[in-house]
């Protein structure tokens, strides 16, 4: 706690919160002398989705709208998130987002978009949301789908070992942010992810971590997927906190 307050009295509180987690998050890591502290919740995580996948897969086929079904699921499972300092119902929420109005709704937008899309980048967020993530991807019809994930552990969110315990290389090419921050960080992200997003027609951000990082960067086709999660960033983004976001940048 001594090394947490005192990076705190002296940080740059103009850097994003993905910045300073990341700063944080290597103190407690070293402190531990843990390289992954989360690393057993994640796998429960994941592994409790994967039993959970065949039903959210029926829903999907038995949805008259399959894209929004789809794309609501992977909005509802961003609150599966050990970072936030509200905690929502995993499953009432994941289902809740199937039939809540939601608070910003640019999907039809984001429908739109996929339908001239060819390269899709799809930036992840967190663990066992990687599951229905994986869902939406499958059925979208994009020709080059290439998902995100951390470049190294951080708080639940998802990195290369996540993305093989779902079987997301299945669906689509796996990188990585080429950094450990909560969230991706522009300016310490690889070159390589940095490439892709600038090349890329279309890009999904998924969770508020992957928000905070990209919200000033500009991209013709840059769509966040999230559910909102302190009060903060719902007043910057112009909704309230609990709600289903599919926002155009």
């Amino acid at each position: 706690m001594r090394r947490l307050l005192g990076f705190l009295s002296e940080a740059d509180y103009k850097s994003s919160p993905p910045e300073m987690g990341a700063e944080l998050h290597r103190m407690i890591r070293s402190s531990l002398g843990d390289p992954d502290p989360y690393l057993q919740i994640k796998k429960q995580y994941n592994q409790m989705m994967l039993e959970l996948y065949p039903d959210f897969r029926k829903i999907l086929e038995q949805s008259e709208t399959p894209f929004e079904t789809a794309m609501r699921l992977a909005i509802g499972g961003n609150v599966i998130d050990f970072g936030a300092q509200y905690q929502f119902d995993v499953m009432d929420t994941i289902h809740g987002a199937l039939d809540s109005e939601l608070a910003i709704d640019d999907s039809m937008q984001l429908k739109n978009a996929l339908k001239t899309a060819r390269k899709l980048l799809y930036i992840g967020d967190n663990c066992g949301e990687i599951v229905l993530d994986k869902l939406f991807l499958e059925h979208l019809d994009v020709e080059e789908k290439t998902f995100v994930v951390r470049g190294g552990p951080v708080i639940n969110d998802i990195t290369l070992e996540d993305a093989r315990m779902v079987g997301m290389e299945r669906v689509a090419r796996v990188v990585t942010t080429g950094d450990d921050s909560p969230g991706a960080v522009w300016q310490r992200s690889s070159e390589e992810f940095r490439k892709l997003f600038t090349e890329a027609d279309l890009v999904i951000s998924k969770g508020q971590g992957n928000l905070e990082g990209l919200l000033e960067m500009k991209h013709d086709h840059l769509y966040f997927l999230l559910v909102t999660k302190c009060d903060l960033i719902a007043a910057r983004i112009g909704t309230s906190k609990g709600g289903f976001v599919v926002k155009k940048a």
